[in-house]
């Protein structure tokens, strides 16, 4: 019995091969896209997390340092005070440890003025001058030795809520309207997106930074961090810090300054209310003599009447010895009512004097404590803020 042999080869048809052939397509089309937007995303989030780290860095700069470090100006990471108010990040300088720290646009506020008046954020110096009693008045004096410290960093920034708008000085432009300023900032960073060149605002060297709330396009992709005034006031807790260490404690020291003052001037007081108490009980005095002589005086009428009476028997003075006996008896109650009133002066004379010699220990007890707590008052504003 011979064998049927089966010639027929199984294999892909055309049809198969191209249906594979579009489904690796696909495949490959997906992962393209995404490894593309995994690439994409994985810069965006390494863009973010490199602009985070320079603003706590920058933040914690300022807290130690008292100041903000000035931009760059050659990109190699040192900060330069002759830059301006735009340049490079000064990574180096602030002890960042990523080089493509570098990248970064930065901005910083730098509107000098007066002492008192300045908002240059890049200068340390003494600005705050808190309230000091000298003698018997109050005025507002730099202390001595002058210190400059966090204190007067937060003044800086309340000087430059309070100036005017200035587009020569950093700002942030509007979200819906990029060409025109909408306020001040402490400062700015900004970054390109996907490595590219800066867009808008930030490819200039005009103190001018874009919005971060300014919505990405075709001819914009920059990604801006910027810091207020007022959000740099809050994340330093310059309220708080100015308020006890420029205020409360000076107060302080005022309110004993003052209280040593009232009272010295309660034991001039005190010293009057002495005298006036002796001539309390001078006149008590004075009214018991007085109701004496008055008694003795009508005592000796009541003498006369009974005299005249005898001569007269009795017909015609007995009205008169009544009368002469309520004078009498008038005169005995002045002088019991003087006697009264005398010892009330006497009491209030011990008690003002024992007030006034009472008052002594205070007024020294004031005056050590004055000085003493002037001086913490000092030491507090010589720490700054933390």
């Amino acid at each position: 019995m011979t064998a049927r042999i089966d010639h027929r080869q199984r294999g892909f048809s055309l049809v198969e091969l191209a249906v594979v052939l579009v489904v690796l397509g696909l495949v490959t089309l997906l992962l393209v896209r995404f490894l593309g937007t995994a690439a994409h995303e994985q810069r965006e989030v390494a863009s973010r997390s490199l602009l985070t780290r320079a603003d706590d860095a920058l933040l914690a700069y300022a807290m130690v340092n008292s100041r903000l470090p000035c931009p760059d100006s050659d990109g190699g990471g040192i900060e330069d005070c002759a830059a301006g108010q735009v340049g490079r990040l000064p990574y180096k300088t602030l002890g960042l440890p990523d080089a493509n720290a570098r990248r970064i646009r930065y901005g910083v506020l730098r509107r000098p003025a007066s002492r008192r008046e300045d908002a240059d954020l890049t200068d340390k110096r003494d600005r705050y001058d808190p309230l000091q009693v000298i003698g018997e008045t109050g005025t507002e004096l730099p202390l001595n030795p002058a210190t400059a410290n966090g204190l007067d960093l937060c003044w800086a920034l309340r000087n430059a809520g309070q100036l005017p708008l200035d587009t020569g000085y950093l700002h942030v432009t509007r979200a819906a309207a990029s060409s025109q300023p909408e306020a001040h900032v402490a400062y700015a960073l900004a970054l390109p997106r996907g490595g590219g060149d800066f867009s808008s605002h930030q490819s200039g060297s005009t103190p001018a930074f874009d919005s971060p709330r300014r919505p990405q396009g075709p001819t914009y992709h920059d990604r801006v961090l910027a810091v207020g005034l007022d959000q740099l006031w809050t994340r330093m807790r310059c309220g708080d810090n100015l308020a006890a260490a420029g205020h409360a404690h000076f107060n302080a020291a005022a309110s004993i300054a003052l209280m040593h003052v009232a009272m010295k001037d309660y034991k001039k007081q005190l010293a009057i209310s002495v005298k006036l108490a002796e001539a309390n009980v001078a006149n008590g005095a004075g009214a018991v003599l007085a109701g004496a002589s008055a008694t003795a005086g009508a005592a000796g009428g009541i003498a006369d009447t009974i005299a005249e009476g005898l001569l007269t028997f009795g017909a015609v003075a007995t009205y008169k010895v009544a009368l002469a006996s309520v004078a009498t008896a008038a005169a005995v109650a002045v002088t019991i009512t003087a006697s009264v009133m005398t010892g009330y002066a006497d009491s209030a004379l011990t008690a003002a004097e024992q007030a006034y010699e009472d008052v002594d220990p205070r007024i020294d007890e004031a005056a050590a404590l004055e000085p003493q707590v002037l001086e913490h008052a000092k030491t507090g504003d010589a720490a700054g803020l933390y």
